[in-house]
């Protein structure tokens, strides 16, 4: 005879078991569990913080040496007036500097003296300071190397030795490359890339990039500038590249965020947000920070 005991545990042994469902299947968890593909929406979000904050100036240069010189500066945007000077640049623009297009738009009065607008930049590795000016006032900017067509318009391009003179570095000996714009503008459109592959195919080679702003420049005389700054920020433009004198011309493919190829040299292949290529058609990809790594 089974004893009550006996009976009650069974029963309970059976409950506990029935109570116990069956071991379900485990899931396998997608990438997008652990990873933030470029479809998610915090990686969209993401992009678009890098898009809002390269399309913004994040840098001001408010280089001066003496004398009456009134620079205000805001969001892409400055005003300017000076009465005779001493040595100053002043603009805004961004740090690091890219291969981006930039727009400027606005005034630039020149009453005496001499004075300059443009985009303005240093790179390190090697050191060099670099201009693009839109308009150029009485400055004699150096040795004449050649000319081309960037923009609808005429550049002529100078080296110049700067020799123990004041550098992002302090006093150095550096380059300066110099593209002349032969008729001045106030407002216009900077293909920065198609100077830099001129300058390279010229062997003047830039390194890696420091600021980059549009400014004005002067040391004597008086006048005045108004401008709005601003670039795309979303992609890499790679306009056609040219290469040293005797040699076959080639091409660079023109790309864009999302679209095949490799960036030409110094343009972006990397960096939080980027979309672009990610890989260099010359020279090799470098970070210089979290949100932007550069073809050098």
């Amino acid at each position: 005879m089974v004893s009550f005991t006996a009976l009650t545990l069974g029963l309970s042994a059976i409950s506990a078991a029935l109570a116990v469902p069956a071991e379900a299947p485990v899931q396998k968890r997608g990438d997008m569990n652990f990873v933030l593909g470029p479809d998610h929406p915090l990686a969209l979000a993401k992009r678009n913080y890098t898009l809002a904050r390269r399309s913004n100036t994040n840098y001001v240069q408010n280089y001066k040496t003496g004398g009456t010189v009134n620079f205000s500066s805001g969001t892409n945007s400055f005003t300017i007036n000076w009465s005779n000077p001493q040595d100053f640049v002043c603009g805004v623009g961004w740090n690091p500097g890219s291969n981006l297009p930039i727009t400027h738009s606005g005034s630039f009065s020149v009453s005496s003296g001499v004075a300059s607008l443009g985009v303005y930049g240093w790179t390190t590795n090697p050191l060099i300071e670099y201009y693009v000016m839109d308009w150029n006032v009485g400055i004699s900017p150096g040795t004449l190397k050649g000319s081309f067509t960037s923009d609808g318009a005429t550049y002529n391009i100078y080296t110049n030795t700067r020799t123990n003179e004041p550098s992002i570095l302090g006093t150095s000996t550096f380059q300066q490359y110099i593209s002349v714009r032969t008729s001045g503008t106030a407002s216009g459109t900077v293909t920065v890339q198609n100077h830099f592959s001129k300058w390279a195919s010229m062997g003047l080679n830039l390194g890696t990039m420091n600021f980059q702003v549009i400014s004005v420049e002067s040391w004597q005389g008086s006048g005045s500038a108004s401008q709005s700054v601003s670039n795309t920020g979303g992609g890499n433009t790679n306009p056609p590249t040219t290469t040293k004198a005797g040699t076959t011309p080639t091409t660079t493919p023109s790309n864009g965020g999302g679209t095949t190829g490799c960036s030409a040299m110094w343009g972006q292949c990397g960096g939080i947000g980027w979309t672009g290529p990610k890989c260099c058609s010359a020279g090799t990809c470098k970070s210089s920070n979290a949100y932007y790594s550069q073809c050098l």
